[in-house]
């Protein structure tokens, strides 16, 4: 790991940091998957489903990390 390399081995304990970060990592998995025209793979109604990206997909999470 580089000395420059920003808090990669930061230990995230604060659960609003957790959502946060999951939430960063989610938009940028949905962000690849639109450019690379791939589909995204997610739990939905207790089956694991794999769906076509878009720009909503995260806004209902999003509200819900905000709080």
């Amino acid at each position: 790991m580089p000395a420059d390399a920003p808090n990669q081995d930061r230990r995230i304990t604060d659960p609003a940091d957790v959502m946060a970060a999951l939430l960063r990592a989610a938009r940028r998995a949905r962000e690849i998957a639109r450019a690379t025209g791939t589909k995204v793979v997610v739990h939905m109604d207790g089956e694991i489903v794999e769906i076509d990206p878009n720009p909503e997909m995260f806004d209902e999470l999003a509200s819900a990390g905000d709080g």
